[in-house]
Parts: C-alpha cells; sequence; structure tokens
C-alpha cells in the first residue's frame, strides 16, 4: 500500500478522491487539505507519505512558490502538480521549482490509482501525455540550421545561430534549448563573437548598427 496525499482546493474533488482513495488496495491517501499551509500544519512523519497531488491553484493563488515547504516535510515523496492548467510557463515553472510530476485533470479516478501506484514502484514519472510532448519539446534542442551569415563572414555556423536568435530578442535559456548547449556555452559562443566583431557587449552591436 503506497500513501499519498491530497492538497486540492475544490470540495466536491477533495471529497470525490478521498473516497476513491479509501476503496482502494494499492493506495492509502493519509492527508486531505486545501492547502499548503494546512498540510504543514496536520502532516505528521508517522504518515509516510510518498506522493502529495498538489493542485496548480489554491484559491487563485499559485502554490508553485510553496513547493519547498512541502519538500521540507516530505522530502523522500514525489510531488505531482494536478491541474488543468497545460501552459509552457507554469510546467516549467513547477518543474524547476521541485515538482516530479504534472498530472492534467483529465483521467478518471482508476486511471489515476493506477498511474500513481506504478510511479511508486518505480515505473516512470507521472506525466500526462499532452505535458510530456511540451516538457520534451522545451528541453530538447530544436536545432535550426543556419548558413554562415554574409553580414559576418567570419563567424562560424553556430555563432550565426546564435547572432539570428539575439536578433530575435531570444534570453540566453532560450537559445540554450534551441542550439543545444549549455548557458556557459552560450555564454563561451558570445565572448567568441564579440571578439570577433571586436565588441565587448550587445550595446555596441545595437550602436555599430549589427542588428
Amino acid at each position: 500500500m503506497f500513501n499519498i496525499a491530497i492538497i486540492e482546493d475544490d470540495l466536491v474533488l477533495r471529497k470525490a478522491l478521498s473516497n476513491h482513495f479509501a476503496n482502494s488496495t494499492q493506495v492509502d491517501c493519509v492527508l486531505v487539505v486545501e492547502n499548503v499551509d494546512k498540510f504543514v500544519k496536520f502532516h505528521r512523519d508517522f504518515m509516510d507519505v510518498e506522493l502529495v497531488l498538489l493542485d496548480v491553484m489554491l484559491y487563485k493563488q499559485s502554490s508553485i512558490p510553496n513547493i519547498p515547504l512541502i519538500q521540507q516535510r516530505v522530502p523522500h515523496a514525489e510531488i505531482v502538480m494536478y491541474t488543468m492548467m497545460d501552459d509552457s510557463e507554469t510546467i516549467f515553472q513547477a518543474l524547476c521549482n521541485g515538482a516530479n510530476g504534472y498530472l492534467l485533470k483529465d483521467h478518471n479516478f482508476d486511471e489515476l490509482e493506477q498511474r500513481i501506484a506504478a510511479t511508486l514502484s518505480g515505473q516512470g514519472a507521472l506525466l500526462s501525455p499532452a505535458i510530456a510532448k511540451k516538457v520534451i519539446k522545451y528541453f530538447i534542442p530544436v536545432r535550426r540550421e543556419v548558413a554562415p551569415s554574409p553580414e559576418f563572414p567570419n563567424l562560424s555556423e553556430r555563432e550565426s545561430q546564435i547572432i539570428q536568435l539575439l536578433k530575435e530578442g531570444a534570453s540566453y535559456l532560450e537559445i540554450t534549448s534551441h542550439v543545444g548547449v549549455t548557458i556557459n556555452g552560450v555564454r563561451y559562443h558570445i565572448k567568441n563573437i564579440y571578439r570577433k566583431l571586436q565588441i565587448k557587449s550587445k550595446r555596441e552591436l545595437w550602436k555599430k548598427n549589427r542588428f
């Protein structure tokens, strides 16, 4: 039997989930609360919580900044966002703040139970298929073939690609996903670009009308 906790502000859904897991032979819901503060208040170590289902929006406030508070109480538990929000920015913020999974509220309770049991048995992370696609698209580099720029013939293909992304207003983080290098790699290439163009900053690019 796997022990889970649920943090959900929708009373109807909270009761429905609690009733479902009360009859489960695989998953025991040992704590059901409406916000993170109550989770921290009522959680006890003997509950041995292995997974927390956490709604992204609790009373119109994001729960994502509070993920570290939950991790402090249950450092070895899976934190799985359980929500209707499927925009890339929210997904990214949740994962960067420590969430281990992200499920949309489009699974029936039996399927949800099976997926929780499978995950806690070591059979992969809890990600809805639609969310998994967005995560892959966000984190796996999308390589764009760019020929050396005639404007900057002394730059390599990779450097020309970075210049183009800078022109489009991309941040260093966005450049990493397009080019397939780390933040430090981006900084290294930009340093080389500046050296070849005999400038010291992006501001000088603007001044010289490079953009």
